[in-house]
């Protein structure tokens, strides 16, 4: 199931992203649950990660779809990120907010299908592995990209995921090693983070999911340096 937001004021330019969004999904046989927002306020409003794939628009009343992903981007830096605008000199600028792509009105199915499969692709990669827990005799499915941090207290690890927390017994060294390891960072002996969801480095903390979680003084360099490797991977 693909999740996707449009932040498109103009009615006509939505209409033909979601007819090209229903004949592509149809077409590779995909599920999708689409939101349409029209104007970059409204989308922002209370956000929370849970889109897989964003089409903004460029040029918008009152903040900008620049602006707009500005801000997404303080948010999440997991969701693919594609422009829809006639002002191509903006894409330079998308681009630097780690956009994925960018889709020139009026859109056209052919450039659509191009643009959505890579954007496919980047949601595939980013979800990452399935993880299976096992918790108070019920087994619990979902892939890695949900999780936000896993954390160990007393020989118990809670893993705080987009569908709430799971504590079950374990070794937080072992998730470690069963985790993407470009993507899982282990900040601390009390944390492992999904570099996906980090906003921001400060001193010893770092925040994940809205979260300040302490760092270690001696991972903090190699958490940085973690940290711009998967930027610059850009996917």
């Amino acid at each position: 199931m693909l999740r996707i937001a449009i932040v498109e004021d103009e009615d006509v330019a939505a209409a033909q992203l979601e007819a090209c969004l229903e004949k592509y999904c149809s077409q590779y046989q995909l599920e999708y649950s689409g939101e349409r927002f029209s104007d970059g306020e409204a989308f922002l409003q209370n956000y929370v990660p849970r889109y897989d794939i964003v089409f903004m628009d460029i040029k918008m009343p009152g903040a900008d779809g620049v602006e707009v992903a500005e801000r997404l981007r303080k948010k999440d830096h997991v969701t693919v990120l594609i422009f829809v605008t006639n002002m191509v000199q903006y894409a330079v600028k998308g681009y630097e907010l780690n956009a994925l792509d960018f889709i020139v009105k009026p859109v056209r199915y052919a450039s659509f299908e191009m643009k959505m499969k890579r954007a496919v692709l980047a949601v595939e990669v980013k979800r990452g592995k399935e993880v299976i827990l096992n918790v108070g005799g019920t087994t619990y499915a979902f892939a890695s990209s949900s999780i936000y941090y896993v954390e160990v207290m007393d020989h118990e690890l809670t893993y705080h995921t987009d569908r709430g927390e799971f504590t079950v017994r374990g070794k937080l060294g072992t998730v470690a090693q069963t985790m993407p390891e470009d993507i899982f960072f282990r900040c601390s002996a009390s944390y492992l983070i999904n570099l996906q969801y980090v906003t921001q480095i400060a001193g010893e903390t770092v925040r994940v999911a809205g979260k300040e979680l302490r760092v270690s003084r001696s991972k903090r360099k190699a958490l940085l340096a973690a940290m711009a490797a998967f930027i610059g991977k850009g996917v």
